[in-house]
């Protein structure tokens, strides 16, 4: 086996573990929200979003805060605003691949997802958060950019407390049960903590070896800094909503939590990921950033708004995101 082939071989490998550590974690979400009585669009949009984004958040804080200088906070703008491409762009087109697979596969009896109506509140305030992060690029006003970013924590806060005390009237079908739970063959909201802790842990551990591992095959196969930095290494950091959360909780008709997911990691990295961005750096937008800020508010924005008008959302529709992405793949390989 040559270099590349080899590296190819570590990164699948690890893609895969990354996946399965994700699964886990997002098994121990559903358990444990189901043992702390919280509704499953609380658990999806806060529990499993909180865990799943961490990777991609830990990318611009490190920049930011321990690289700094100019490229730092440019990596660290990047990031903090390529997480909400891509959840509303190649993360919701997954879920719509997977419930068509559903539907073509008599999994589903229709390509209908069902959903709380915590998922539209989801969009809704992502939309009043991530066109901030516009204006705060438009008006250079340190002052205001602090003041803003204290809004965004404080408003992030009032999202969380809504989501959790807002009661919901759930569609979900059958009830996970904790993998550690069917092995030791008991049940706890210890155990089920447990899962969590040591899931996630592993799942940040394989994620770091993954994009290491990445650049590595970039570098090898002659990739651009530019393009491993907008494409291949936000796909690594995605890698728990796209890969393993969508996937497994879409796939067992668990909507709710795998739309939770998605928009309530936007609804995060469109505030606090933003927040911290705006304290710490000039906030100026780059015209290729711009471009993924411009997709993912058309791309989130159709779905949202025929989420809204419609009062329902089927998998046909959340496939139009996924135009978005692949536009943007075709800006970034063959204009930049």
């Amino acid at each position: 086996m040559n270099g590349v082939t080899v590296l190819f071989a570590e990164v699948i490998a690890l893609a895969v573990g990354v996946m399965a550590f994700t699964i886990g974690y997002v098994n121990a979400v559903e358990v444990l929200g189901r043992q702390l009585g919280l509704s499953d669009t609380a658990a999806g949009s806060i529990l499993a979003s909180l865990g799943t984004a961490t990777p991609e958040t830990l990318v611009p804080v490190i920049a930011i805060l321990v690289v700094g200088g100019t490229g730092g906070h440019e990596v660290g703008i990047g990031a903090i605003l390529g997480a909400p491409f891509m959840l509303a762009t190649i993360a919701l087109f997954v879920v719509g691949i997977v419930a068509t697979i559903g539907v073509l596969s008599k999994k589903r009896e229709d390509p209908y997802l069902h959903l709380e109506s915590g998922i539209l509140r989801n969009f809704k305030f992502f939309f009043v958060f991530y066109p901030l992060a516009v204006i705060a690029a438009i008006i250079h006003i340190p002052l205001f950019h602090k003041l803003l970013a204290l809004f965004l924590v404080l408003g992030y806060a009032y999202y969380v407390y809504i989501t959790i005390k807002s009661p919901e009237e759930g569609e979900e079908e059958e009830e996970g049960q904790l993998f550690l739970g069917k092995l030791l063959k008991k049940e706890s909201t210890a155990l089920s903590v447990f899962q969590l802790i040591v899931s996630l842990l592993i799942m940040i551990y394989l994620i770091k070896l993954f994009t290491e591992r990445l650049d590595e095959l970039a570098l090898h196969l002659g990739i651009s800094v530019m393009l491993l930095s907008l494409v291949i290494a936000p796909l690594a950091t995605e890698l728990p909503e796209v890969g393993g959360a969508s996937v497994f909780w879409t796939w067992r008709r668990k909507d709710t939590l795998a739309l939770g997911n998605i928009t309530g990691a936007m609804v995060y990295q469109s505030s606090i990921a933003v927040a911290i961005g705006l304290f710490f750096t000039e906030w100026a937008l780059d015209p290729t950033v711009a471009v993924t800020v411009v997709l993912a508010l058309i791309s989130g924005g159709i779905v949202f708004a025929w989420y809204a008008a419609k009062k329902e959302l089927n998998a046909y529709t959340t496939l139009i995101a996924g135009i978005f992405y692949f536009a943007f793949l075709y800006y970034a390989f063959t204009l930049v």
